[in-house]
């Protein structure tokens, strides 16, 4: 885990947070954690909204990444309803080992 961010009681919601994660087509990393979202047979991970940053994915997309990682990839960012992250992991097993974590965490 590159980073655990603990939100300010004052920008806690009660809403579902948002999970985004950043992948790239080429990297074996990414490739992995989508295996492991599969196989796990878990639903809660339709709530992950992948953002592509391979070439000629959309300019928002890299826009994205810009403001929520530091452009490596795998990288899994939850952000609450104000935009803000509120939680980060970087690389494949980072990922995996807390996914499901986060959801409980979250209540998802």
């Amino acid at each position: 885990m590159i980073g655990n961010l603990e939100p300010e009681e004052n920008v806690m919601s009660t809403t579902i947070p948002r999970f985004l994660i950043f992948s790239k087509e080429s990297c074996g990393p990414c490739m992995l954690v989508k295996k492991y979202f599969r196989t796990i047979n878990d639903p809660r991970v339709s709530i992950i909204e992948e953002i592509s940053l391979d070439l000629g994915a959309p300019e928002e997309n890299y826009l994205l990444a810009k403001r929520y990682t530091d452009g490596a990839t795998p990288t899994l960012v939850v952000i609450n309803d104000l935009e803000e992250v509120i939680e980060k992991y970087v690389g494949g097993m980072a990922i995996t080992q807390n996914i499901r974590k986060l959801f409980n965490k979250y209540g998802v």
